[in-house]
């Protein structure tokens, strides 16, 4: 009785506390314990009404880890057995090579892809495809990187052996890191069998081909104009080239005399000279030869005697459409030679 009256007093879960209690002291609060433990553990009556699909694929992709389990499946292992078992013809997809100068950037991502598409187009076609990947070891974008590591040192000392050590060692080191970021991007090829430029046995088949073609008249030597860096100090490529389009160029006139067999065909007289127009300035001392177009009319000008220079008379062959500019720079009473 003290104990009912007690727990009317306290809140609902003390007295729900104090009627286990007192169960426990009448000896039946065991059979409400377990009655209470039964009811908790009863199966939801609606479970076995959603239908859900059971599998074992894990709940996240976990990309960065599982796709390396898959990675040599589709690339190495593929490769290898498309060649034993594909029954199609050959079909060999020649890999221009990237300059081993640094890590890979966004177009050899695309380059590399593209190649990779058409290959496994060709492999799905029955067709076994011959992929060997390459790396240019030779080069001045080579060079430069190399000596970029030289710090403290003056590059001018080094002799050319010494460059081509650096660059060596600075590409074969480039070529490694390259192949594993092209392997990341699952391209399919024969990565441990790559070519590259810098290999000896490369090289000795490029000076194979070059005699042969020596031998049968391909090659030959003339005058061609190139460009050339003086601190790289070596030639450049046309793509190479990078413009200051602020740069103000001093143009010049130059006469350039000449032989007497020229002056005896164009009808002159005297001493003779072509007059060329240049914003280059810089390139005359190389300069080997004028060239005339064959479409334009040419005129022979008379330039009259200069008592102040002491310069005497001369003839100057100079493109009729310029007669008018040319003439408002040269003494007076020159004429137009008949």
């Amino acid at each position: 009785m003290n104990q009912t009256f007690a727990a009317l007093q306290l809140g609902p879960a003390k007295r729900a506390a104090a009627r286990l209690a007192a169960g426990a002291q009448t000896g039946s609060g065991s059979c409400r314990t377990q009655s209470y433990a039964t009811e908790a553990k009863k199966k939801n009556p609606y479970s076995h009404t959603i239908k859900l699909p059971q599998t074992e694929f894990p709940l996240r992709a976990d990309a960065a880890r599982r796709e390396k389990q898959f990675r040599h499946r589709c690339t190495d292992a593929l490769y290898e057995w498309q060649l034993k078992n594909n029954r199609g013809p050959q079909f060999i997809l020649h890999d221009g090579p990237p300059y081993a100068n640094g890590d890979l950037h966004i177009g050899h991502f695309m380059n590399k892809v593209l190649k990779d598409i058409i290959n496994r187009y060709q492999v799905m076609q029955g067709k076994r495809v011959v992929y060997i990947p390459g790396f240019d070891g030779h080069g001045l974008p080579i060079e430069q990187k190399a000596l970029e590591t030289l710090k403290g040192r003056d590059r001018d000392s080094l002799d050319p052996m010494e460059i081509r050590k650096l660059a060596r060692n600075f590409a074969l080191k480039a070529v490694a890191r390259q192949t594993e970021s092209f392997k990341e991007y699952a391209v399919m090829g024969d990565w441990a069998h790559p070519y590259m430029t810098l290999d000896p046995s490369y090289e000795a088949n490029q000076l194979e081909i070059f005699k042969a073609m020596v031998e049968q008249g391909y090659i030959y030597r003339q005058n061609k104009p190139v460009y050339w860096s003086p601190s790289s100090r070596t030639a450049l490529a046309e793509a190479e080239l990078e413009y200051n389009e602020k740069h103000v160029s001093t143009s010049v006139y130059v006469k350039m005399q000449l032989t007497d067999e020229s002056v005896a065909r164009i009808g002159g007289a005297g001493k003779v000279s072509a007059l060329v127009w240049t914003t280059t300035p810089w390139t005359l001392p190389a300069n080997r030869a004028i060239a005339v177009h064959p479409d334009l009319e040419y005129v022979l000008i008379q330039v009259a005697e200069n008592s102040e220079s002491g310069s005497a008379g001369y003839q100057l062959l100079v493109g009729k459409d310029r007669l008018e500019a040319v003439s408002a720079m040269l003494p007076e009473g020159s004429t137009v030679a008949e």
